[in-house]
This record gives structure tokens, sequence and C-alpha cells, in this order.
């Protein structure tokens, strides 16, 4: 297999993005970070952020230089592992840990982790093998779809139960586009994606667990759910055209909750302005117009549909957070991609990344993937 070098343009989206964030996580969080993290150290979570994505590109560099077959090879052991983890997060074990109400964590010795963040570069990559398994079979129901749905099913019920509908809604958007790429049955995907919504409103208002949010978000309300909105609209609206300039933003002084993980895009619309988020904006188009060339020339239907299932994951990461931050949907507590706070996320976006490099180098035609629909896609 010819191989080439790593899409250097991929490459300088995803650490321009990267560098933005750190200097957005610095500045809205040095004004919080001695409350919360009980230190004096105002760049107490940019130094952890740091530490963190300086592993994420160990391990972008890493899985850039895994090849196709380790990673089939992985796809269904690291399914399971991922399956078994979530399923520890809902234990009353020594390991489970509680935030907020919520059992999303692991924790071994000192270090935290959330499995759901593993499940999502998981579930892409077993999605793409079984795909190109049974790449003649997906489009029917009983020997393609439904084994697929079933696996997408049970991640989303298990990080659902934590409870987490966010991230949830998430992994079944992820796992239907995946299996679209694949070649999935239209019909079979929009019913799948109908009844499993359905179901998560239900369950919301029968538990009262974030009803709220779809009631402030309905409403418009200022008050109760609907505060953090109105806090992240004044945000936005104060940045003006230029912005007030990084560091000088007010609405980080706890008037916008969670300001360097789910509210991170209004901080940094109100300091660097429209013009800034453009080219923010732009950067994220660069990245999925790359990624999406890296799938078209992939070589395999493995690496072509698990290069569409990162690209389109984390654009659907960034458009969910920037529609919540702007009031075009409710408050999810999604982070956004690059420019949040975070842990194993952090790491896990730019190992998916890495792994998306590593199609990127393997420049040949594209080959044998069904139906015609796809070849159209990603043109």
């Amino acid at each position: 297999m010819d191989e080439a070098g790593m899409d250097k343009i991929l490459l300088f989206a995803v650490l321009a993005l990267t560098l933005v964030g750190l200097v957005m996580v610095y500045s809205s969080s040095y004004t919080i970070a001695p409350e919360i993290s009980g230190s004096k150290v105002p760049s107490y979570f940019l130094r952890k952020h740091v530490v963190r994505i300086v592993f994420g590109f160990l391990l972008l560099f890493l899985f850039a230089r895994v090849g196709e077959n380790a990673l089939r090879t992985l796809a269904r052991p690291l399914m399971i592992v991922s399956i078994v983890l979530l399923v520890l997060t809902l234990l009353p074990t020594s390991l489970s840990h509680s935030v907020r109400g919520a059992s999303r964590w692991l924790k071994v010795g000192g270090f935290s982790f959330q499995p759901s963040e593993v499940t999502k570069i998981a579930l892409v990559v077993y999605l793409a093998d079984f795909v190109s398994r049974r790449r003649y079979d997906i489009r029917r129901f009983s020997n393609g779809f439904l084994p697929a749905f079933l696996v997408i099913g049970l991640v989303v019920l298990l990080v659902a139960m934590e409870p987490n509908i966010g991230t949830a809604a998430m992994l079944l958007l992820i796992g239907l586009v995946v299996l679209f790429a694949g070649g999935a049955h239209p019909l079979h995907l929009s019913a799948s994606l109908a009844g499993c919504a359905g179901a998560m409103l239900m369950f919301m208002r029968v538990t009262g667990y974030n009803w709220e949010r779809i009631d402030a978000h309905l409403s418009s309300s200022a008050e109760g759910a609907g505060y953090h909105l109105w806090q992240s609209l004044i945000a936005i609206g104060a940045g003006g055209l230029k912005g007030v300039g990084v560091g000088m933003g007010n609405q980080k002084y706890l008037f916008v909750p969670d300001a360097h993980t789910d509210f991170v895009f209004a901080i940094t619309a109100e300091e660097i302005g429209l013009l800034g988020m453009l080219g923010i904006i732009g950067l994220f188009f660069v990245f999925v117009w790359r990624g999406l060339k890296a799938a078209r020339r992939a070589q395999t239907v493995f690496s072509s549909v698990m290069a569409t299932g990162i690209t389109m994951a984390i654009a659907a990461y960034f458009c969910v957070s920037a529609g919540v931050c702007t009031g075009l949907l409710p408050t999810a507590g999604l982070p956004m991609p690059f420019m949040s706070y975070g842990g194993t996320s952090s790491m896990i976006l730019l190992a998916s990344c890495g792994m998306l490099l590593g199609v990127s180098r393997r420049r040949q035609s594209f080959i044998d993937l069904q139906p015609s629909r796809w070849r159209a896609l990603v043109k």
C-alpha cells in the first residue's frame, strides 16, 4: 500500500484549534480556579489541561502510525471493554465516582476518566469494522442493520442510565451516521432515530431529568434553567464584531456557568468577537473538508467509514455546543472539541484525530463501497 505524509492541512487545523483552546481555557478559568480547585494558582486548570494535551498528542502521533489491520483487530475487544466500563459506572463499587449526582466516572488510584468518552471512538471503530465485514448485507434489516443497531442501543441505554442524556443522544447520532456512511437503508435509520428520540424525551419527562432545560428552551425564560442561556447570549452579544479582548470578558465571573467547559464558545465569542469566531468556524470547516477528503481517498471500506465517523462526530459536537450557547438547542452539557477544558475527552479527541491522520497517509483510490450516494457525500 502506498503511503504519503500526513495531511499537513488537517494537522495544521488540529494544532491551531488546540492552541486557541489552550488560550481560552486559561482565559475562561483563571478567575474561578482558586475557588473551585482550592488552589491559589490561577493557572490551575491550564496546567492540568496542558498535561492532558501533551498526552493527547502522543496518542495522536501513535495512532497516526497504527495500521488498519491493527485497528480492526482491536475493534471488537475495544467495544467489549467499553461496555464493561459503562456497566461498572452504574454499579456501587469503589471504582465508580459520582459528579453532580451522575455516575459517569471511574476512578482508579488517583486517575479518573469517563468511559463514555472512550465509547465514542470504540463505537466508530467497531461499526466501521462491522460495515466492512457485512457491506453487502448492510441494507438488509435482520442480517445487516439490526445487529449493529443493537450494539448502538446498548451503549446509548447504558450512558442514558448514568444519567447523561446529552452524550447518549450524541452516541446515537454518531452510530447512525457511521451506518449511513456504510450504506444502511434510510428507512431503517430514520425509524430508529425517531424511535430513540421519542424514548429519550419520554425518559426525561417521566424522570424529570433535565426536563426543565426543555421547558426553559421552549419558554425562553431568563429564570431557573434558562438563566444559563441568557448569560451566554449576553456574552456573545457583548463581543460585537472584534470582541472585548482576550482575558477581558466579564461573563466568566460566575455569570456563565462552566465557562471553561460547556460554555467556552460564549466566552470565546465575547473576547474575540464575530471576526475571531468566523476564523474558528473556518478552521472547523477545514477540518471537516480534509477529514472527508481522507475518507474519499481511503483504499478500504473500513478506513473510509471510520474517517467519516470521526470527522462527523467532531463536527456534530461543535455544532451542538455552538447551538446550545446560541439558544438554537436546549442546554446539553457537552464540551466543544479542541476548545473546552477536559481530561478523557481531550485525549480521546486527539487520539481519534491521529486515526484520521493515519487514514490520510494511505492515499489511494476509493474502491468497492456501496451505495453510490456515499460517493456523492464525500466529493
